[in-house]
């Protein structure tokens, strides 16, 4: 725009009427290319009043096409749209970033909030359709700012009240925000510390990844996976779902103490809908990006009418029988979700048998995408922000000079931070409560209590005496896991599963390593044949691999997996007697409200063994 009045400084602005296309009026200056739209409804009542006007000159163009069509074109040159409530319906644009309320939204409507999806709307880095995440953004591109919708309003009374309706539903508006980058203090040990990745090339949709070289059909296990993955089973728990809806419905609460296990009558299949069955298989294989997995529909049938060991189904014994086309339906969308589950599960488990192969052992370092370099906050610009602020700033200092021993002690209403000295950076940051504070902070820490309880109950056991009988000679450390297949270390073996921690226990002297994955994560509704709870065996076949693949004279490496839960062993459901808690502590299910000197003494024992 800057450019175009320089070039055209002696022109005036123009208000061009598009005779070819309805309701359009179009903006340039001089002979200068259009730079503006106007789509309003009475375009002909309006372009008869702008003749009168002596600020611009106007002009018929008996030959132009259509404009509002061409918005969204990459050789778009129109960057202003003015119009009306119009635009509240049937447009979408990747394109906004500004949007100006003039004598519009002096109360509160609906159409207003549509108004304001029209610019929320984003396309996002690799079509993700969000806006980056402040960690992710490069530096000094001022990416928050292009990703930003700007709104003002000229006697727009509702622009206030929306600031306030945000406000309420726990949005603070970005003029009313104070941002906090916090550097965590790396701990990482002089020695290399060993931990796990899988191959480059291997990963995902890399030359020799799973997807690019694996086309497996569906349901039919292929002969060099024969013999050497699990055959997929999975548990359904109907339970409590019904017990939302009966108690939704003010009905009296389902008994799911006793729960019922059992199968679909196969002789309703005869009245299900296969062709819907198919499609969203089809469609859930392709919201997965599954695009190598092969699906036919006869052998979906064949599948489905022949053995059903593939799956426990735990329903009243009611809810199995069909008695109205509406349960026809609803049996029908139980063995979708059942199907789902499955296909989910049988990809996984082939792509664990091939991945399985190519895991390598690398040293941890700085720029591994676990070690977590900086917090981001954004804190309000209120009384209450303040005393906040003031706080993280003295946390701040304290990480900076490397006082772990004052910055464990540092504490604020409703957060977490702990200075673990045998965490391989620190503080680790959370919230307790993230309604109560007046911020937001990028990453947590911790996704549950249960994470929080696990990191005080090590810091306590490896202070005690029992801790340190337990642990030897040996060093211990310990770091969070990222999530994400990006940065952290998950396990296509357990269902792409990421473990929250990853403890070391080191033998100085010889060299010799132990890494243990622990997950410290409720178990309540999980069944017996869920990935996660066969990583502890799943891992020996990977340490066993390594081991082989191992230069002569390299130190030993051993690999355990432990799901520490904090559910008490009498509240599991889908257990029943099927398995007593000796058992599941053999599968290194251990249990937290036995206590940190009794759960952490038999893991570390069982590390030992």
């Amino acid at each position: 725009m800057k450019k175009l009045f320089n070039a055209n400084s002696h022109q005036r602005l123009k208000l061009i009427n598009i005779k070819n296309s309805k309701g359009e009026l179009a903006l340039r200056v001089g002979d200068a290319d259009l730079f503006g739209l106007i789509n309003i409804g009475d375009d002909s009542g309006f372009y008869k009043l702008a003749e009168d006007v002596d600020s611009f000159d106007t002009e018929s163009d008996d030959f132009g096409r259509a404009l509002f069509r061409t918005l969204n074109d990459k050789d778009s040159k129109l960057n202003v749209l003015i119009g009306s409530r119009k635009f509240t319906e049937g447009w979408s644009s990747w394109r906004v970033s500004t949007m100006g309320l003039l004598n519009m939204g002096q109360g509160e409507g609906s159409q207003i909030i549509q108004l304001f999806g029209r610019g929320v709307r984003l396309k996002g880095k690799g079509y993700s359709l969000k806006r980056t995440e402040p960690n992710q953004r490069p530096k000094g591109l001022h990416l928050d700012k292009l990703e930003t919708l700007n709104i003002f309003g000229v006697r727009a009374n509702y622009m206030a009240a929306f600031k306030d309706y945000l406000k309420e539903k726990g949005i603070t508006p970005s003029d009313e925000i104070i941002e906090l980058d916090f550097p965590t203090q790396p701990n990482l040990p002089s020695k290399k510390l060993k931990t796990l990745a899988l191959k480059d090339g291997y990963k995902d949709n890399q030359k020799l990844g799973f997807k690019r070289t694996h086309f497996p059909w569906l349901y039919e296990i292929p002969a060099e996976f024969d013999g050497k993955i699990k055959t997929p089973h999975i548990a359904l728990d109907m339970y409590p779902r019904l017990e939302a809806i009966s108690t939704t419905a003010g009905n009296a609460a389902l008994q799911t103490n006793v729960r019922n296990e059992g199968k679909l009558n196969q002789s309703h299949f005869a009245l299900f809908d296969f062709d819907r069955i198919y499609l969203a298989l089809q469609a859930f294989k392709q919201q997965r990006s599954r695009s190598n997995l092969r699906l036919d529909k006869k052998r979906l049938i064949d599948f489905c009418l022949g053995d059903q060991n593939w799956y426990t189904l735990y329903m009243p014994e009611s809810e199995f029988k069909a008695k109205s086309v509406a349960d026809i339906k609803r049996l029908e969308d139980i063995l979708i979700r059942l199907l789902c589950d499955y296909t989910d599960r049988f990809y996984k488990a082939l792509k664990t048998g091939y991945e399985g192969q190519f895991y390598e052992v690398i040293p941890m370092h700085d720029e591994h995408g676990s070690m977590l370099k900086l917090y981001q906050f954004e804190v309000e610009d209120s009384d209450d922000g303040h005393e906040y602020l003031k706080k993280l700033e003295a946390l701040k200092a304290l990480v900076a000079k490397g006082d772990l021993g004052e910055a464990s002690k540092w504490n604020a209403p409703h957060m977490v931070a702990l200075s673990f000295d045998r965490h391989l950076f620190y503080p680790l940051l959370s919230l307790e409560d993230k309604d109560a504070v007046p911020l937001k902070m990028r990453p947590m820490a911790f996704d549950a209590p249960s994470e929080v309880q696990f990191v005080e109950d090590l810091q306590a056991f490896y202070n005690s005496a029992q801790g340190r009988d337990a642990i030897g000679e040996r060093s211990l450390y310990l770091l969070r896991n990222a999530d994400s297949k990006s940065k952290g270390i998950g396990f296509a073996t357990a269902g792409n599963f990421y473990p929250d921690f990853l403890l070391w226990l080191v033998d100085d002297a010889s060299g010799e390593q132990w890494l243990s994955f622990v997950d410290p994560k409720g178990l309540r509704h999980m069944d017996l044949d869920h990935p996660k709870l066969g990583l502890y065996s799943e891992i020996k076949k990977i340490e066993s691999d390594l081991a082989s693949q191992a230069a002569a004279g390299e130190p030993s490496l051993t690999l355990n997996a432990f799901v520490l839960s904090p559910t008490h062993y009498s509240d599991l459901l889908n257990i029943g007697d099927k398995i007593k808690k000796h058992e599941l502590e053999n599968r290194h299910v251990l249990f937290m409200d036995d206590g940190g000197s009794v759960y952490l003494d038999k893991m570390f024992a069982m590390i030992g063994r």
